[in-house]
């Protein structure tokens, strides 16, 4: 590992957001880049807030906004805390000589130009990019190894079964009108079935199900007809904060992918074996 090391995250979901905090504890300097507001309901497992708010905290590390250079430069120095990025992606390239720059977005938000020129070292995460062509390492984020490295070809795509295993306990609450979108609960908290979540006007959203909020729409943001603002779970040991078990698998991939790298260790190859 090198102390040096300063890496940039695309992406602020739960899979970003895991990686990039545990950047962080591995010693790293990293750093978020998120320039549209995201538009994720499970806040509590992620960085997402911070773009709003200001800052956020993901088990014990905290995100911060960082509009000024001078709170990109103390997070990074300091690595008390990950700035947040809301620049062009030209600008947030250029200002700094990024070591290692990791592609962590989602397929419909991630970036049609390959990053292969970005950095020195590039990763991407999940199915889409290849390998050797568009990055120089793919992180396996489906599958029966999350984490694992690639260092030609692509990931692999969710099997109907991981589909159905990721909608496992989510019962979305719709916009039933286009408007803005208000609530005042909180993630985490209980509600009964047919019970108010927030309001379109004076149209309310209700939850679907008895259960625990794990997602929710930001009171204020405009939504459209039909689309899901909040996400209840009916089962108790559903997890509606921090980094999910997969996640933090994957984000560990991640480290140890760039700590062998800066180590200089050659990949094991088992061509040779039957």
């Amino acid at each position: 590992m090198s102390d040096q090391a300063c890496i940039l995250v695309f992406g602020i979901d739960e899979t970003a957001s895991a990686v990039a905090r545990m950047l962080l504890l591995s010693g790293y300097a990293v750093a978020i880049h998120q320039p549209a507001p995201p538009t994720l309901l499970c806040r509590k497992m992620a960085f997402a807030d911070a773009w709003y708010d200001g800052a956020s905290m993901l088990d014990g590390v905290q995100a911060r906004r960082a509009d000024l250079s001078s709170d990109f430069l103390i997070g990074l120095s300091n690595r008390m805390y990950i700035p947040v990025l809301t620049h062009p992606l030209a600008e947030v390239v250029e200002r700094w000589p990024w070591d290692v720059i990791i592609d962590a977005q989602t397929p419909g938000e991630r970036l049609r130009a390959p990053i292969k020129s970005h950095a020195e070292m590039t990763i991407a995460l999940g199915p889409g990019p290849i390998a050797g062509v568009d990055c120089d390492l793919v992180i396996e984020t489906f599958g029966p190894d999350p984490g694992a490295t690639l260092r030609s070809g692509a990931a692999r795509s969710p099997s109907r079964h991981e589909r159905d295993k990721m909608l496992d306990d989510a019962h979305p609450a719709v916009a039933l009108e286009t408007g803005i979108f208000t609530t005042g609960r909180i993630i985490g908290e209980t509600v009964a079935e047919h019970e108010p979540l927030g309001s379109i006007g004076a149209i309310p959203v209700v939850s679907p199900v008895a259960g625990r909020i794990r997602g929710l729409q930001r009171s204020g943001r405009a939504v459209a007809a039909g689309a899901v603002v909040a996400d209840i779970a009916i089962k108790a040991t559903t997890q509606v904060s921090g980094s999910g078990k997969t996640n933090q698998l994957i984000a560990r991939g991640v480290v140890f992918a760039i700590d062998m790298e800066f180590a200089g260790w050659a990949p094991v190859s088992f061509d040779g074996f039957r």
